[in-house]
C-alpha cells in the first residue's frame, strides 16, 4: 500500500490542478477522476494500522477509508436501510466522498452497498457527475444507476434526502432500492453471495488506484431510519451494540478526517463531521 501522506499530496495536487485548468485540461486531475468514473473506488474497511484488531461489539475503530457505524450481530444480516441528507462537497481540501449503507465489508471481503457519491469538482464531460447515486457488489466495480421512476437521470443534489434499502428476498437474491424524496425511485434485484456478517452506515473516502482524500462534506446527517434485520426482527443501530468508525488521519492537521457523532436518542440517527475536532449528535 502507498503511504497515506504521499497519496494525500498527489490526489490533492491532481484535483486542484484539474479545478484550476478547467474541463478541457490534460492534467493529472483528469486522469484521477477518469479512473474514479471508470469503476471501483468503494470498498471494504481498511484499518488505519496493519494488524489492528476489529472490535465486533462496541468500541471504536480507526480506518483509512470509512467513518460511521458497523454492527456485527450473531445472526446473519438479511436487510439494512438508511436515509441520509446528501452533503455538499467542498473544494478545500479537494477530494471524493461517498455516503452509503451496506452489508458485509467490515470483517470480510464481500460487500453489497448502495449510496451517493459527492466529489469536489463540478459536473462536466471530462470529470463526470459531481453527485450521483450508485450500487456496488464487490469485487465488481461501482455502477451508477439510471432509469429511475420520476427522473430517468436519477439526479441528485446537495440537501436531497436519499433512502437506501437492501433486502435478502430468498437464497442469494437481493433487492436494492434507492429513492430521492419527492424526485425519483429505483429498485432492482440481483444475485450475490454475501457473508451477511455485518451492516454499515458510512461516509467513505474512496480508493482511486490508491487511497484518496475525503472531500470536505461538512456535516452529513444519517437517519432516521437507520436499521438492520438479523434473525427476524428489525433493529436500530444502537440495538446492535455498534462499533464507531473514525476516518483518520487527516491530511490537513491533527483532527480526524471524519468523525461520527454519538447516536441520537432514537438509536439510529447520527451526524458524521469532516475535518472537525468534535461532532455533536443530532
Amino acid at each position: 500500500m502507498f503511504r497515506r501522506a504521499a497519496i494525500t499530496g498527489a490526489v490533492t495536487a491532481a484535483l486542484t490542478a484539474g479545478a484550476l485548468a478547467g474541463a478541457g485540461a490534460a492534467s493529472a486531475g483528469a486522469h484521477v477522476l477518469k479512473a474514479r468514473a471508470a469503476g471501483g473506488g468503494l470498498g471494504a474497511l481498511i484499518p488505519a494500522h496493519a494488524g489492528q484488531p476489529l472490535p465486533t461489539h462496541g468500541g471504536t475503530m480507526q480506518s483509512l477509508n470509512w467513518s460511521g457505524y458497523a454492527v456485527t450481530p450473531s445472526s446473519p444480516v438479511t436487510g439494512v436501510s438508511s436515509t441520509f441528507t446528501v452533503p455538499t462537497a467542498g473544494l478545500v481540501p479537494p477530494g471524493f466522498a461517498a455516503t452509503w449503507t451496506g452489508i458485509g465489508g467490515y470483517n470480510s471481503s464481500d460487500l453489497i452497498q448502495a449510496g451517493v457519491s459527492e466529489n469536489s469538482l463540478p459536473s462536466n464531460a471530462v470529470f463526470g457527475p459531481q453527485y450521483y447515486p450508485w450500487i456496488e457488489m464487490l469485487p465488481a466495480a461501482e455502477t451508477q444507476i439510471s432509469g429511475c421512476s420520476g427522473d430517468a437521470n436519477c439526479t441528485v443534489n446537495p440537501g436531497d434526502r436519499v433512502s437506501v434499502t437492501i433486502t435478502n428476498t430468498s437464497g442469494n437474491t437481493w433487492t436494492i432500492s434507492l429513492s430521492d424524496a419527492g424526485h425519483w425511485s429505483w429498485s432492482q434485484s440481483f444475485n450475490y453471495a454475501s457473508s451477511r456478517n455485518s451492516a454499515e452506515w458510512i461516509l467513505e473516502a474512496p480508493t482511486v488506484v490508491a487511497q484518496t482524500v475525503l472531500a470536505n462534506t461538512g456535516t452529513t446527517h444519517f437517519g432516521p431510519p437507520s436499521t438492520y434485520t438479523a434473525g427476524g426482527p428489525t433493529n436500530t443501530i444502537a440495538q446492535g451494540n455498534p462499533t464507531q468508525i473514525v476516518l483518520t488521519p487527516s491530511p490537513v492537521g491533527l483532527v480526524a478526517e471524519a468523525t461520527p457523532s454519538a447516536l441520537a436518542a432514537d438509536g439510529q440517527s447520527f451526524n458524521d463531521c469532516a475535518y472537525t475536532t468534535s461532532c455533536p449528535a443530532p
